[in-house]
């Protein structure tokens, strides 16, 4: 993002998209952070070009309320970061399908719906930038985590074809793929299931996990004027776990 830019970004309360809020805003832009509770947007009080909105992204009045209050609160809209997402997984066996509906419903329908409502405020732009928070696990599959998986990479395929949709109108589309990152979400792997973790870590080239300002910075970057000529772009953001062939694991480090 650039001087002078408003964004609405979803899922803004913490990880990844309170991340992107702070670089947007450290870049002299203006934000709509978007999330389900007020008290998850204290961080932003006193803070002038930030709004802190409090909605339900599977909701078509609350996508179209955040996109108006960017309006009112800033004159304009020129970025929409559809970060909000659930995990989800299970056995295809056992898992209450209901379980599926929801990642669906959060992680995939919500982003048509938050793509639609920002599209007239795009178009009074002159256009604009969508940046959809995907996953590495939208690139191949992995076990047990079926629902999420297809949300994912349903959520890929959805920003190729509404950038194929949206170019006529100066609105670029793109994804990224974070893999492995530490934000409070995956706190949890790290705490509760340390074999796990670093299963995951091993399984990166570069023998890290990646940290929440790693993502928005490429968020940022494709939401801002410098990505002026890409659109319908799925970037991993992964330390390289998605760059193999999957048949080798990666060179252990040292080597």
């Amino acid at each position: 993002m650039t001087a002078g830019s408003v964004a609405v970004v979803t899922g803004a309360a913490s990880g990844i998209g309170r991340a992107a809020v702070e670089i947007i805003l450290e870049r002299g832009g203006s934000v709509v952070a978007f999330d389900t509770t007020p008290e998850s947007l204290d961080w932003l009080a006193g803070n002038d070009d930030a709004v802190a909105f409090v909605g339900d992204v599977t909701r078509s009045d609350d996508n179209r309320a955040a996109v108006e209050q960017a309006e009112l609160s800033f004159g304009r809209l020129d970025a929409l970061v559809l970060n909000a997402g659930i995990a989800a997984s299970g056995s295809i066996e056992t898992l209450d399908m209901d379980v599926f509906d929801r990642s669906i419903d959060v992680n995939l329908r919500a982003i048509a719906l938050g793509v639609r409502e920002a599209i007239p405020a795009f178009r009074r732009s002159g256009g604009g930038s969508v940046v959809i928070t995907a996953s590495a696990t939208a690139l191949g599959g992995e076990p047990n985590r079926w629902p999420y998986a297809a949300a994912k990479a349903g959520a890929v395929n959805m920003a190729r074809s509404f950038a194929l949709d949206l170019a006529n109108d100066g609105i670029r589309v793109n994804a990224v793929c974070p893999g492995p990152i530490s934000t409070g979400m995956t706190k949890r792997i790290e705490e509760n299931t340390p074999d796990r973790y670093e299963s995951l870590k091993s399984m990166v080239p570069l023998h890290r996990w990646g940290t929440a300002r790693e993502v928005g910075e490429v968020i940022a970057f494709l939401a801002s004027p410098l990505a002026s000529f890409v659109t319908g772009a799925a970037i991993p953001v992964d330390g390289g776990a998605t760059c193999g062939s999957g048949q080798t694991v990666p060179v252990p480090a040292g080597l």
